[in-house]
């Protein structure tokens, strides 16, 4: 992506002054426990809904708060300033666009969607994006390994809970830990817990064969909630690994093999796939053969032993290479709903009209498992042009980045957005992962510090400033 506008000087980064980072410290810290901790506070505890969602609005204010003093250190001239660049116009644009769908949809497209749910849809589509800004007045974050070992050590504290769980937790447990209550009430999606006699999310568990299996779900309450956060975290932990001035000890190689654990018990098939990708790519580009070969040898390994030993495993593999399990039908369904949508409502429908947000009020889930057809379904064709744009700019960032950047850290988390940006591209054909917070505010808070990265601190590939 191109830079637009007037360039203007961009101020050096500093390790020294931390800035608004405490914000970024906080979302990874606390964003992977906020579930567990409100399904506690209402399903076990039973405060009133309407104090738990107050308190569950924690992350929405801090947003608020951080974009506040972001624009103050601007106005004031405290914080570094660079070009307009092509991707700030795509993430300014979308805002944008989402935000005159909120005010004039209902008259324009005579939707009659209620109000709350065109609140929620905007906040589930555009809202975590004013991150980007935040994360593009603070480049800091690009020169500081801290925020990697932080990923790293989060992501294996909620895979040792989920192995934890698969051992020890049975479903009724979950129910007595106020999960059923939280999902059914408090989210208002009881249509997705009607194939148990638990009142949990039906998919706790799948099919291998004949065989259920239940699967992990950690500290979010749901196997795929529970993956989707590996599509940064597993990147992270991998460049954290790479470092070639540290000294790889034992302990670290376990906690990845710790969270290698957590994600293949959660059996989110294309989350995996995705994850093996992006470590691969990281292990090409930071030329890490060895490893990468290694690694591989001792995947395939693994999985031959598991083909032997898990009954009907290689059946469960052919179906779903075949299109064939009960998951493959439901994403070829959603497709042929948003392809459908898309040539009869080109401009959309109207925010909230996909995914499990329109089931909270009762309507239909149009297209409700992948992130592409969420945004042409409730902003149509412009609104898919301008995520796809975002994700290319992103990448393209990150990219740049890794190559140009004048040394360590910054290289590490160029390439981290651009594997990101990759994983989320692929991983949005059957999901719709921006919905959770703790990866699209992480996501875009690192998009904007290496936008930030790419534009002010690499402009010649001799790394020169």
């Amino acid at each position: 992506m191109g830079a637009a506008s007037v360039p203007v000087a961009v101020g050096p980064l500093s390790r020294g002054h931390p800035g608004l980072t405490w914000g970024l410290r906080a979302f990874i810290w606390l964003l992977p426990f906020h579930i567990v901790v409100v399904a506690v506070l209402f399903g076990v505890l039973g405060w009133p809904m309407l104090v738990v969602r107050g308190i569950a609005a924690w992350k929405e204010a801090t947003v608020a708060l951080l974009l506040t003093l972001t624009v103050l250190q601007v106005v004031t001239g405290r914080s570094p300033r660079g070009n307009v660049v092509a991707t700030d116009l795509a993430v300014a644009g979308l805002g944008t666009l989402a935000l005159s769908y909120l005010i004039g949809a209902s008259a324009w497209f005579a939707a009659d969607l209620p109000v709350g749910l065109q609140l929620l849809g905007w906040r589930d589509d555009v809202f975590f994006m004013l991150l980007y800004f935040v994360g593009r007045a603070t480049p800091q974050v690009a020169e500081d390994f801290r925020y990697l070992r932080a990923l790293f050590a989060v992501g294996v504290i909620t895979s040792g809970i989920a192995i934890l769980e698969r051992i020890f937790v049975t479903p009724k447990m979950l129910v007595v830990l106020g999960a059923a209550r939280y999902v059914q009430e408090f989210l208002g999606v009881a249509p997705a817990t009607r194939n148990n006699e638990y009142g949990l999310p039906d998919n706790y568990w799948t099919g291998v064969g004949d065989h259920i299996v239940q699967r992990a779900g950690s500290t979010y309450l749901s196997s795929q909630s529970f993956a989707i956060p590996f599509l940064i975290i597993l990147p992270a932990a991998t460049l954290w690994l790479f470092r070639r001035e540290r000294q790889r000890s034992v302990l670290a190689w376990l906690g990845y093999v710790i969270l290698w654990t957590g994600l293949l018990l959660t059996v989110t098939r294309m989350t995996t796939v995705v994850c093996v990708l992006q470590v691969l790519v990281l292990a090409a580009a930071r030329r890490r053969w060895g490893i990468g070969v290694g690694g591989g040898l001792l995947a395939a390994l693994g999985f031959a032993l598991a083909l032997l030993v898990v009954p009907a495993l290689a059946s469960f593999v052919w179906d779903t290479l075949t299109w064939q399990t009960g998951s493959s039908l439901s994403h070829l369904g959603a497709w042929s709903e948003g392809i459908q949508s898309l040539v009869q409502h080109p401009l959309g429908i109207g925010l909230g009209a996909s995914g499990l947000t329109a089931v909270r009020f009762g309507l239909p889930p149009i297209a409700g498992d992948n992130q592409y057809f969420q945004y042409s379904v409730e902003l149509g064709v412009p609104g898919l042009l301008l995520y796809v744009a975002i994700l290319g700019g992103i990448g393209a960032a990150g990219l740049k980045a890794f190559r140009f950047a004048p040394g360590e850290p910054a290289r590490s988390y160029g390439a981290l957005t651009a594997a990101a940006a990759l994983g989320l591209a692929l991983n949005g054909i059957t999901t719709v992962a921006l919905t959770l917070p703790f990866v699209s505010y992480i996501f875009f808070w690192l998009a904007g510090s290496t936008v930030a990265l790419a534009d002010g601190r690499t402009v010649s590939p001799r790394g020169g400033a």
